[in-house]
């Protein structure tokens, strides 16, 4: 059964882009992420500038300049193109996994015409 998108969501009844992200790392990896309260997918810009804060003051969140890996979250921007507010997860090889409103939970190949010039970076946890 996919878990159905829902802005905020942080369970498998429902989840957001990072909500994804958050229960992939507690259940797969046993790394208790934050949850960022009910952060909506548009908030993400608060997401990835507490990531860059993190990485510039601790080793939690580290950015990944090559050979990203798995579990190793994708920054990407939204569809339009124009802001910071979508991530994702390294799945594989070129892979990525994520969901969006309008498509569900997809991997998709990094390459892909449909994400490919929307990936800003990558961050690695210490704890992975």
């Amino acid at each position: 059964m996919a878990i159905p998108f829902v802005d905020g969501g942080r369970s498998h009844g429902g989840v957001d882009c990072w909500g994804l992200i958050y229960l992939v790392y507690r259940d797969m990896l046993g790394i208790e992420l934050p949850s960022y309260g009910e952060i909506s997918a548009r908030d993400l810009i608060r997401i990835r500038r507490t990531m860059n804060r993190e990485s510039a003051v601790s080793t939690t969140w580290v950015p990944v300049q090559s050979d990203p890996q798995e579990f190793d979250v994708v920054g990407m921007r939204l569809p339009d193109g124009a802001t910071f507010g979508h991530v994702g997860l390294v799945c594989g090889p070129r892979r990525v996994l994520h969901i969006e409103k309008a498509s569900g939970v997809a991997i998709e190949d990094a390459h892909s015409a449909t994400i490919r010039g929307r990936i800003v970076g990558h961050w690695r946890h210490a704890e992975k």
